[in-house]
């Protein structure tokens, strides 16, 4: 089988995917493909007498209709609330680096936190690869769903493990300029050969781009240090972080909204020509010619001459606005985001929606934080650290806290004599939050910290006056 080969969970949701990412981008994208907005029939007709001359009548139902943002201003909506968040992160010493590096472009695990959330919430799913840099350092690759194009897992040592991930990569073509912007895909494959994960990278012809390579290689000059038994890939998802398809959050907000676009070429078409009515002209004589009509212009009938408007009454738009309005309502109950929809729903319809909402970010929330403290167990074993002193987790509380002024007047003194540690403070004043630890942990911060607080003031954090 060749390596672009699909798992055929891949093939049944794909569509899903390029649904939410058309809908991610906006209204070009949706418009950008014809099969969004199927041709009334009678454009149908029309096309087919005169298939240049009549395009325009589908241009102009494409061109008036609306693509609602509700997917992207949901998206932007729920991580908002995710970004209060607050990750508690242990590493071991070897690794406390990547709190700053954590990816391949250079940004640390808070931000690659937010980016596995933000993924799983438009996508149900994204796939996390951990790795080690040339210079022996640690990294995160992550891949977008339509990317991680094959899997497949068997027994290994009585357990079912992956034993196989394929993904899609695009590499900019080796005859290509510094200023071009063509790429070429390239399939990089983890698999499992006698009991040790191997990795490389081919082209779409087969043909091997990078040989193939055991994991478990550090270090510039690629010492084997231990086989990995194991393929380092997380596939983090909606419900769980097993390599199966979740569910899409958003899809059911992204059908309605193309729904919605749907209806709306109609509704603004019918607007469109019940504001321009057909005018008729009756009785006149063979000789008499009409070419321009409008407010300014002046007709000359003759003695027999008639003429009126043939309007729309447009008695069909009432009831496609309404289904507009359904299909809005719709993306509402998916509870994918708190829309104003003008006071119809009373507060406790909102606080149960708005419950609802962040149940669903909860569960996302929890598999993203567990599949990359996961990840970090993986780079932990595979750069021989104590995989117990990895941990990586967020209390999922999307309340918005304040900070009382009292409490953290209180905080700061007891910082100043060493009864609680700078770090405690500091993260009740820049979050409104205090840490979950007991006092053995509390109390080994306290004694690691240099004095540095000395005669400072709660007016000092910007909180005003002390008293």
């Amino acid at each position: 089988m060749p390596v672009q080969s699909t798992n055929p969970d891949y093939d049944r949701h794909l569509h899903e995917w390029e649904m939410m990412d058309a809908a991610l981008e906006g209204e070009q994208a949706i418009k950008a493909d014809p099969s969004n907005l199927p041709k009334p029939s009678g454009m149908v007709e029309a096309e087919k007498q005169d298939g240049d001359g009549n395009r325009y009548l589908y241009e102009g139902y494409v061109a008036r209709a609306q693509y609602e943002q509700w997917v992207r201003d949901s998206l932007r909506s729920m991580m908002g609330l995710v970004s209060r968040l607050q990750p508690e992160i242990e590493l071991p010493g070897g690794m406390t680096g990547m709190l700053e590096n954590a990816t391949a472009d250079g940004f640390g695990l808070k931000q690659l936190f937010f980016r596995l959330v933000r993924q799983i919430i438009s996508h149900g799913r994204v796939p996390l690869v951990a790795n080690i840099d040339e210079n022996g350092l640690p990294y995160f690759s992550t891949y977008a769903a339509v990317n991680a194009i094959n899997w497949k897992t068997a027994s290994q040592s009585g357990r079912q493990d992956l034993v196989l991930a394929v993904f899609r990569e695009f590499r900019e073509k080796a005859d290509s300029d510094e200023f071009s912007h063509e790429y070429e895909p390239v399939y990089r494959v983890f698999t499992m050969r006698e009991g040790v994960c191997h990795t490389a990278v081919w082209d779409d012809k087969g043909a091997i781009v990078e040989e193939e390579r055991p994991l478990g290689t550090t270090g510039a000059d690629q010492r084997l240090v231990k086989g990995l038994a194991y393929l380092p890939v997380i596939y983090c998802g909606s419900t769980d972080n097993g390599p199966d398809v979740d569910e899409v959050p958003l899809l059911s907000m992204a059908r309605a909204a193309l729904k919605s676009y749907q209806l709306s070429a109609d509704y603004f078409t019918a607007l469109h020509q019940t504001s321009h009515p057909q005018p008729w002209v009756a009785g006149m004589d063979d000789e008499t010619e009409l070419s321009i009509t409008g407010p300014s212009a002046a007709w000359d009938l003759g003695p027999n001459g008639s003429c009126g408007y043939l309007e729309f009454q447009g008695a069909g738009i009432d009831a496609v606005r309404k289904a507009m309005d359904d299909q809005k309502n719709s993306a509402l109950e998916a509870g994918a985001k708190v829309m104003d929809i003008g006071g119809a729903e009373s507060g406790e319809a909102r606080k149960t929606r708005q419950n609802d909402q962040h149940a669903t970010l909860h569960s996302m929330v929890i598999t993203a934080a567990e599949g990359l403290e996961q990840g970090l167990r993986y780079l932990a074993d595979w750069m021989g650290f104590d995989e117990k002193k990895v941990s990586f987790t967020v209390k999922p509380d999307f309340t918005a806290v304040g900070v009382d002024p009292q409490l953290a007047a209180q905080l700061l003194t007891a910082a100043q004599a060493g009864i609680v540690s700078h770090d405690s403070f500091w993260l009740y004043i820049s979050t409104g939050k205090l840490p979950e630890r007991d006092w053995q942990s509390e109390l080994e911060l306290i004694n690691q910290q240099p004095p540095a607080l000395g005669s400072l003031g709660l007016e000092d954090f910007g909180f005003g006056n002390r008293e």
